[in-house]
């Protein structure tokens, strides 16, 4: 729609003075007439994760607005890696001891999976070094219990390939606790 192409032209300031309070305003506008607006809930998720045009910074929000954007079929992979980024940003934010949240609460595993996605588009080289660095962080602690992990004892979950234990038992416990989710 016109009004969410317009608040992405001034969140960015193509063709127009960059002006992050009037992106907010016709993003929330075209959102409202429109909730699965991608364009629009690009401009409010970036704004609220930034904390620019007039919010305050809400990563819960940003996330929110992002989700619906990578549910489009036709998402393009700089949007994953936004969203992925956001959940993880959501993450550090909220469970700042570990950066590993409770079960049913771990944004790992689903930013993992946008990660790996935007990475096999081949235009996204750039995400292939921050992957790495990711995916190897994730291997140092149990999940559960957030043991340090060694090499030969740690447990990959089947599933999501993305969160590891240091035995069956915490990848029960945690399964139940609520990683199914």
């Amino acid at each position: 729609n016109a009004l969410a192409y317009l608040a992405s032209h001034y969140h960015i300031g193509e063709g127009v003075e960059k002006d992050a309070v009037k992106a907010v305003r016709l993003g929330t506008v075209s959102a409202k007439l429109q909730s699965t607006c991608i364009c629009a809930n690009l401009v409010l998720g970036y704004c609220f994760m930034q904390g620019e045009g007039g919010l305050e910074r809400s990563l819960a929000r940003s996330v929110h607005y992002m989700k619906t954007v990578v549910e489009d079929p036709e998402l393009d992979p700089n949007s994953m890696r936004l969203y992925a980024t956001t959940l993880l940003a959501a993450s550090a934010f909220y469970y700042p001891d570990h950066n590993i949240a409770p079960s049913g609460h771990n944004a790992i595993p689903e930013a993992l999976f946008w990660f790996r996605r935007a990475d096999a588009n081949p235009m996204n080289a750039e995400t292939v070094p921050f992957l790495g660095s990711l995916e190897s962080s994730v291997k140092e602690l149990c999940a559960c219990c957030y043991r340090t992990l060694s090499t030969d004892k740690r447990k990959c979950c089947v599933e999501c390939k993305a969160i590891y234990y240091c035995s069956r038992e915490c990848q029960v416990a945690d399964w139940k606790a609520g990683h199914k989710k």
